[in-house]
Order: C-alpha cells, then structure tokens, then sequence
C-alpha cells in the first residue's frame, strides 16, 4: 500500500502522541488488528497490546521490522514468532514501575498497620486498642528495620526499593544480574542468596518475569522457607505463584499475609477460596493504574519512534535469545 503509513498503533493512545509524531500513525480499534481482510504491507513499526500480536496479525504486515508492546509483560504476544521473523520486540517496562511501588508500599501498610480491623472499628463505632494497656500498647508492626526481599530487580525494584528505603528498610535483592545501587543491602546472583533471601526477609515481593522456568517458581518449598509472620507480595505474573500452594500457606500459618494483584486464571473465579481468607489482599490486576502511568507510556512510545525513524537504538529491547 503505497499510502500507508510506517506506523500502526492502537486507537487508545492516539491522545498521548504530539501532532507531528501522530501524523505518521495509522490509529485502529482492536477489531481492525484482528480483520483478516485488512492489509498492513508497508507498515514497519506496531505500537498494541501484546494480546494484538499473532501469527495471524504478523502475516498480514509482511514488511514489519518492531513490535513495541504496550505493557511490561509480553508472554500474550507470540513472542516464537516474532523471534522467528527476526523482529525487534520492545516492551513498556518502567512505565507503571511508580505507581506500582507505591500499591506494594500500601499493602505492606494495610496488613502491618491493621487497616481492615481498623476500619471495621469505624463501621462497628469500637474504640478498640486490642486488648492492651493505652500507655503500653502495641498494636501495630512497623516496617522500620524489617527485611523486604526482592525477588527479580530493574526498574520496578528501584522503585519500590527508594521508598521502602524512606521507612528504614533493610532491602535485600535477587536477581540474574548483579545491581549495586546504595538502597540494597545485598543483591544475590545465586541459589543460595535467593534462599537466604526467602529465610531471612519479613516481606517478599515478586516483579519477575514469567518465563518456562518462573512457572510455579514460588511452591510449598518456597513457603517452607519463609518466615511464619513474612508477607508475600506478587505484582509479577500470577502463574510465577502455586495458587494451591499460596492458600494453604496462608490457611496452615506458614506465611501471616499475602496481596496478590496478579493471579493464574484472570478474572480470578468468583468462587475462588482466596476470596475468603482474611490474610490476603486482593487487586484485580490494577496496582500500575495510577494518573501517570499514561504520561510516562507516552514518552516511551514517541521517543522509540523518534529513536527508530533516526536509526537509533531502541529503549526496552527484549534479548530474544534468551527466552
């Protein structure tokens, strides 16, 4: 198609690019990805939801060259294909890392600070101080000097990392690479530093990827491990957690609390047991959506578009070769 224009992107974010850069943008509805009657010869760069991108997609825009996903996970795209094309796959990470952090920080807060008994007082008109002397009382637990371990770094990590840091955490990281920022106070590389981590750490927080070898990676060993009154906190990917494995951890005490926002099937079943148990928080796959997450998404995508049309490199290049 002579006219086409080299750019594809989906309609939702049309309002987050400036005039000139949206001037070299097909914009289309989710529906227009998915006709088979629509031909995308000539465009060589698609900015969409990782779910947009199929064979079926990728045979119809023969001429393609990058993929930009507009999330940070991409296990929906068909990432086989795209490596077998010899694409680019570039992804969103660090765009919602802001606003996640502070959604792990509130968790830890909920359970730490009794935010759901506490609130219930409200609703019940209690002034309750738990059982204990008011000029002796010790109601709550504070995250001051308390282990948070963290469970695959970058900028998510970072994040979290810098606040957790403001309270006077001690911050622990495992990751394949070694990070030496001044908010850690050990990154492990190895088996034996993510065992300790999960031994020693009051709160574990998952930001992995989910690749072959992360399925199910947290597992009755891994609560095993973990300290009865640690939290558990998974932002990742929900398949990286045994759901059978989490609810009888938290039924049998082996970990006091657990917020997942992320879960192995989603929509998490109604009648799922986790709705029920009192030491879990749930979120339905939001803790990103915060007011400037879009702001940032912008950026990334106008800048990699920039970066692209000038032969640059591009930012978020996923290493194919790896997964």
């Amino acid at each position: 198609m002579a006219d086409q224009k080299k750019f594809l992107c989906n309609q939702l974010y049309e309002y987050l690019f400036s005039e000139e850069i949206a001037q070299q943008v097909t914009f289309l509805e989710d529906d227009d990805f998915r006709n088979p009657s629509r031909d995308f010869s000539g465009v060589e760069g698609v900015l969409a939801q990782p779910f947009l991108i199929n064979k079926d997609f990728l045979d119809r825009a023969p001429d393609l060259k990058w993929v930009q996903v507009t999330g940070a996970g991409y296990d929906a795209a068909d990432v086989d294909e795209i490596r077998r094309r010899g694409l680019t796959l570039t992804n969103s990470r660090g765009v919602m890392s802001r606003s996640i952090a502070e959604d792990v920080l509130c968790k830890i807060l909920f359970f730490t600070r009794k935010v759901r008994e506490v609130e219930q007082n409200k609703r019940d008109h209690k002034w309750n101080s738990f059982g204990q002397d008011q000029w002796m009382c010790r109601c709550y637990t504070d995250i001051f000097g308390k282990k948070l371990g963290i469970v695959g770094y970058g900028s998510l990590g970072h994040e979290v990392a810098v606040r957790a840091k403001a309270f006077g955490m001690d911050i622990r990281a495992y990751d394949i690479k070694k990070y030496d920022e001044p908010e850690l106070t050990e990154c492990y590389t190895d088996a034996s530093g993510l065992d300790k981590l999960l031994r020693e750490s009051d709160f574990v927080l998952l930001t992995i990827p989910l690749f072959d070898s992360t399925y199910h990676m947290v597992n009755d060993e891994v609560f095993d491990k973990m300290k009865s009154t640690a939290m558990l906190i998974n932002v990742s990917r929900g398949p990286i957690v045994d759901e059978q494995a989490l609810e009888r951890a938290l039924r049998e005490g082996k970990i006091a609390w657990a917020a997942c926002d992320v879960f192995e099937q989603e929509p998490l079943s109604a009648d799922s047991p986790l709705w029920d148990l009192p030491n879990i928080f749930i979120t339905s796959h939001k803790a990103g959506m915060g007011d400037t997450w879009t702001h940032f998404i912008g950026q990334l995508m106008e800048r990699n578009i920039g970066h692209y049309l000038a032969g640059e490199p591009l930012e978020n290049v996923i290493n194919l070769s790896v997964h």
